[in-house]
């Protein structure tokens, strides 16, 4: 199977040619992909360009592209199939590229021979490595619904079958709790949300710990397993309170976005008084101008 995405790009160059390679995040043992090279010249009469990819955990039909001219600011691409060894252990390894060419300066009698070279990881996997990135609020309103969202991020080999499912051993909780992803690519990520509420009848504010847990499967149907957990305070809602739980943090600073109803009315009233007072001054005035 070739794999023609890229997703992780390094480039080497010198005064006169610069190539820039692009490449799979991830590869797997005994898979085929695709090397993308592309070669700019940054210099005239550059000629007789050779770029060769070569590492002992590669093998190909072809590992050499030559070009017998690039004008400068000029571009050229190449794709080189690559096979990887079934013996190649997990873990990053090392790639060497080798660019040599011939450029003629303006005092040179014939093209004089560069050659420069410089080396990148491509990284293999046998199986899939996934991981959970999680969000989700601190504070919570006992009996009203609140998101817990994430994403899965997949950086070894394909996963199938991805179940995720989040409970609580401190509170009961209600709603959406489950998620299933048919498959993730190597590389790749994936969001996810469960929008869950705790039990209206809470009988006091409780610190509890949410655990997302889940299961996925490799190619030869082999299951892993996968945790994470988050940590929330859950409390009923005030009887004058309205807003929500979750707050907000400006560095040390914790503000409430809960306002009770007894502010609001307290401050409509003082603007009332304000705007009554102001315009009374302001009457008074104008009959002593009047009076003037």
């Amino acid at each position: 199977m070739f794999i023609p995405a890229y997703a992780l790009q390094s480039s080497i160059l010198d005064p006169n040619v610069q190539v820039t390679f692009d490449y799979p995040s991830v590869i797997r043992q005994g898979d085929k992909f695709v090397l993308s090279a592309v070669m700019k010249s940054t210099a005239d009469n550059v000629s007789n360009i050779t770029l060769t990819i070569s590492s002992p955990e590669l093998y190909t039909s072809s590992n050499t592209f030559k070009l017998a001219k690039l004008a400068k600011d000029s571009t050229f691409g190449n794709d080189f199939k690559l096979n990887v060894r079934n013996d190649t252990p997990d873990g990053e390894f090392v790639v060497n590229s080798q660019v040599t060419y011939f450029i003629k300066g303006m005092f040179d009698a014939n093209p004089v021979k560069n050659e420069f070279t410089q080396a990148f990881h491509l990284n293999a996997q046998s199986k899939p490595i996934v991981g959970l990135d999680t969000q989700a609020p601190d504070n919570v309103f006992s009996g009203e619904p609140f998101s817990i969202k994430g994403t899965i991020k997949n950086q070894g080999s394909t996963a199938q079958n991805i179940q995720l499912k989040v409970y609580s051993s401190d509170i009961n909780l209600e709603g959406k709790k489950s998620f299933s992803l048919s498959a993730l690519d190597s590389g790749n990520n994936a969001d996810f949300e469960f929008v869950v509420n705790t039990s209206k009848d809470l009988d006091i504010p409780t610190h509890a710990i949410i655990h997302i847990n889940g299961t996925y499967f490799d190619d030869l149907n082999k299951s892993y397993s996968i945790e994470n957990s988050i940590n929330i305070f859950a409390r009923h809602r005030g009887m004058l309170e309205i807003g929500d739980a979750s707050g907000l943090w400006i560095g040390t600073f914790f503000i409430a976005p809960v306002v009770g109803v007894g502010t609001i009315v307290s401050s409509a009233i003082g603007f009332f008084i304000f705007l009554w007072h102001y315009k009374k001054n302001k009457k008074i005035k104008k009959n002593k101008k009047i009076k003037l």
